[in-house]
């Protein structure tokens, strides 16, 4: 009898360890698992925001570039046509990307969904230099009767080579690294070129007919803005923008300018 009442004292002590060691709460390694960060937007006070704004001026003659012929496709224009290297008008220039080069400090700006289009026309590419932000939709477009290559050569973003029928259906890409002066070519027609700008960021702006730009929206602060040409390079200037306030900032570019 003594025995058996041993035993079932044994028993009822390993039980209870048994219990006691299920309560135990599992030890901690002291590691905390890591969390997702998440990324900050960054939301302009426009009641505060400034902007800035000038003229981009060419000294000198205007240099004669020659002449486009595209009498290869007899869906292109017959007679010669003007390139968009260097468009010269009463002594402003066109197509200079201007953009401020240390907005990113700002934090990370959301990228809109709205996108920024390219068309073909006239066996041209229309516009000749665009911007739009990292992640943007750039929505390409065929209006011409020629068949058309798009063919980006980027440096830090991935490469393609696509073909577009005439009238076809958009093409719609996006690029996630930011990237300047990315040229586009055409493989079907080797005149045809023009420059995507990348940025994460939505401070950039590309100079009228008139030579005329502006940046909208820029918070109070001092900033360093570029203006960059795909054959006279690149100049700097220092900006202070003050609330509600317009900066003014003027390049002048010359056949000199390198």
């Amino acid at each position: 009898m003594r025995q058996i009442v041993c035993i079932f004292l044994v028993l009822g002590a390993l039980i209870l360890a048994g219990c006691d060691q299920t309560q135990k709460p599992p030890e901690s390694s002291g590691k905390t698992a890591p969390q997702s960060p998440q990324t900050p937007t960054v939301v302009v006070d426009k009641s505060t925001a400034g902007s800035v704004s000038g003229v981009i001026s060419f000294k000198g003659a205007a240099p004669k570039m020659p002449m486009l012929d595209m009498s290869s496709d007899p869906a292109c224009p017959p007679n010669p046509q003007a390139p968009d290297v260097v468009v010269v008008k009463n002594g402003k220039l066109a197509n200079v990307f201007i953009y401020v080069k240390d907005a990113d400090r700002l934090g990370t700006f959301a990228a809109p969904s709205d996108p920024v289009v390219m068309d073909q026309r006239g066996c041209h590419y229309t516009p000749h230099v665009l911007g739009l932000m990292v992640g943007q939709p750039l929505k390409i477009l065929n209006t011409d009767t020629a068949e058309h290559n798009i063919h980006p050569m980027p440096k830090n973003n991935t490469a393609w080579n696509e073909s577009q029928v005439p009238r076809g259906d958009p093409i719609v890409k996006t690029f996630q690294h930011p990237e300047l002066m990315m040229p586009v070519e055409c493989n079907q027609h080797p005149w045809m070129k023009m420059y995507v700008n990348v940025l994460p960021h939505p401070y950039f702006a590309v100079s009228a007919p008139d030579g005329s730009f502006q940046i909208k929206d820029l918070p109070p602060g001092e900033y360093t803005l570029v203006a960059v040409h795909e054959k006279y390079g690149e100049q700097t200037t220092k900006i202070t923008v003050a609330a509600k306030q317009s900066a003014t900032a003027n390049f002048i570019f010359s056949s000199e300018s390198k």
